[in-house]
């Protein structure tokens, strides 16, 4: 799943899908350290773009639906690094 994808939506089936998505992606996250999660992240930009699918403006407009919903050093923190994947 490419990180573009998770959006918002109505559709209580879908959101469904995308809960279950998300829990199984923590579970595979969470034990992991800062370094190998950056370099995670940094990869799966990193071929999002060389194949063309990499879609900066619409995981942004993610980011933003977050403010106000997570603390604001987390929203800082995340805003940082969406920075660094331009």
């Amino acid at each position: 799943m490419k990180l573009s994808e998770f959006e918002n939506n109505d559709k209580t089936s879908e959101r469904t899908s995308s809960e279950q998505i998300l829990m199984e992606k923590f579970d595979e996250y969470k034990n992991m350290g800062h370094d190998e999660l950056s370099d995670r992240l940094f990869s799966e930009v990193k071929k999002q773009k060389e194949n063309g699918v990499f879609n900066y403006d619409k995981l942004e407009k993610m980011v933003e639906n977050l403010h106000g919903a997570i603390p604001e050093e987390n929203y800082d923190n995340i805003k940082r690094i969406l920075e660094g994947l331009k």
